[in-house]
């Protein structure tokens, strides 16, 4: 391998570290904005914050992927292939999770227990967090895993091998506790990257994350305010 295909390499892994430490940062203002039961200045400031680096991830992310971008844009919502998405999705979440009780006796990840400590507690907090859940989390983390890291590596024809590389790096930013949970998310990461590079569009992805997202979080303030 020449030197500058290294360094090129080196760049991208780099790059996408880059994005993957500044992806964490926004639920950090979050759980310090929670500590709080009211609604304070501290917690709109934080709360500002928070929503500020979500838009400097987004737009960095943008246009990261529009620079690298490799594979073929087909600018077409498909709403079929969402909801096929989305059914394998629930059928993988179902069986694994069956799985996870069996073996390790969980009845949710660790990830989603630790969402579940954010709602309920302050009532700005919940309403910001519940909405970035399902509007600016998919976004943000579709551009990254998917319009980014698709396209950084391996040789734009490829299918499978970006499909996984997403699938795993995506499941990695979850907190997880077995390999059952770790390959929970591994799945959805792996279906939102085939939703993505089937389609052409990562507007499919960005909407089947946010349905995804959106029936959770439905799911967990349900539990909360139950």
């Amino acid at each position: 391998m020449k030197m500058s295909k290294i360094f090129s390499l080196i760049k991208r892994i780099c790059l996408m570290a880059a994005f993957f430490l500044c992806i964490e940062l926004p639920p950090i203002a979050v759980q310090i904005a929670n500590r709080s039961r009211q609604v304070t200045v501290k917690t709109v400031i934080l709360i500002v914050i928070f929503l500020l680096l979500f838009g400097f991830i987004i737009v960095w992310a943008r246009q990261t992927y529009e620079h690298y971008n490799q594979i073929p844009i087909r600018k077409k919502i498909n709403l079929k292939l969402v909801i096929k998405g989305y059914l394998v999705i629930l059928v993988g979440e179902y069986i694994l999770g069956i799985l996870n009780v069996l073996f390790y006796h969980q009845t949710e990840t660790a990830n989603n227990r630790s969402l579940m400590t954010i709602l309920g507690h302050n009532p700005l907090v919940t309403i910001v967090f519940a909405t970035s859940a399902v509007v600016l989390t998919p976004i943000a983390e579709e551009l990254i895993f998917r319009g980014v890291l698709m396209n950084l590596f391996f040789k734009p024809n490829t299918f499978w091998p970006k499909v996984v590389l997403s699938g795993v790096v995506f499941s990695a930013g979850h907190i997880s506790t077995n390999i059952i949970s770790f390959l929970l998310y591994c799945v959805l990461g792996m279906t939102l990257a085939y939703v993505y590079r089937k389609s052409g569009d990562i507007r499919n992805s960005i909407l089947l994350h946010g349905l995804n997202n959106l029936i959770a979080m439905l799911l967990m303030l349900s539990q909360v305010f139950n």
